[in-house]
């Protein structure tokens, strides 16, 4: 009898080759995630308050203190390629002559309370100096409780952009859930396994967001305030097209929330090619996942100009 498990879920569910174990465990399964559901409401102001606290010691210990303080042993930072958050700012020199301020927009968790996200706005500036200065942007922090029922970030991903008003940065906008186009499946891995498929195609990004993204999803792309709903990240998106399948894909599921990471590289119609770091949040809803939240942080482009020689 051949076994199957995903060991990165908050609840493992192996799938057994055989139908009597398997309806059993089925059933075991939906039992546990709707009895989770009142855990959830539990555990929100928990994280809420992790993302609180967190804020807070930025302004009163200094950004290196607080990220060492709240971020997870085995936590993920993009600067810009992937590493290890702890032994990232263990590295940095503190002078305390920078502040970041932070403001929560939206925020969600699993149903079982131990996985869930925060998103906002940031700013970052330099202390006694014009706020002219400061670099704008958009943040998604992921949270995990541990153990000892604390919460502490596992992944923070940003997003640059120009000030923008309020009124651009702060909009959450919620969606009635239509009719589900996606097919039904058991893990979030089927869904985006066929997402990263469907981004290759002729059709492009937008039909892939089509298919797999919900009514309420919030994008975050560089140099643009938050795109809020399917219809707006569809048409955003159909100038993308990706140029080849990611070597690398980051899974974590919990109960009924689930995130991928992976490196990205598409052909922008408008710009040309761009490569990044992509990572989306997926939500059980009716029996099929979603994505409620995207990011494409691009990598800055280092490559320094040819100067073109004088022609004799």
């Amino acid at each position: 009898m051949a076994e199957y498990c995903n060991a990165k879920s908050g609840l493992a569910i192996c799938a057994l080759k055989q139908r009597g174990v398997m309806k059993v465990l089925l059933a075991a399964y939906f039992i546990v995630l709707f009895s989770a559901h009142s855990y959830s409401q539990d555990y929100m102001p928990q994280m809420l308050g992790a993302e609180a606290q967190f804020f807070s010691a930025t302004a009163q210990k200094g950004m290196k203190s607080a990220f060492l303080e709240y971020l997870a042993p085995d936590s993920i930072l993009f600067r810009p390629q992937a590493v290890n958050g702890l032994e990232y700012w263990n590295q940095r020199n503190d002078t305390g002559d920078q502040m970041l301020v932070r403001k929560m927009i939206f925020a969600d968790i699993a149903a079982n309370g131990l996985l869930g996200y925060t998103t906002g706005n940031w700013r970052l500036y330099q202390k006694g100096k014009n706020e002219a200065m400061a670099v704008f942007g958009q943040y998604v922090t992921i949270w995990e409780k541990k153990p000892d029922g604390s919460f502490r970030a596992s992944l923070d991903i940003a997003i640059n952009h120009d000030k923008l008003p309020f009124s651009e940065t702060d909009y959450v906008g919620r969606i009635n859930q239509k009719k589900d186009l996606n097919k039904r499946g058991w893990s979030p891995a089927d869904a985006s396994m066929q997402f990263l498929r469907m981004s290759m195609a002729a059709a492009r990004l937008g039909a892939a967001y089509e298919k797999f993204a919900a009514n309420d999803v919030r994008m975050l792309l560089e140099r643009e305030p938050p795109i809020v709903g399917k219809k707006r990240v569809v048409s955003e998106m159909e100038r993308y097209v990706a140029v080849e399948f990611p070597t690398k894909v980051a899974l974590f599921q919990s109960a009924d929330m689930a995130y991928t990471w992976n490196p990205c590289r598409f052909t922008n119609n408008e710009e040309g090619m761009e490569s990044g770091n992509c990572l989306h949040i997926w939500k059980l809803r009716n029996k099929k996942w979603w994505i409620v939240l995207g990011v494409f942080a691009k990598f800055p482009n280092e490559k320094p100009p040819v100067l073109k020689g004088a022609t004799r």
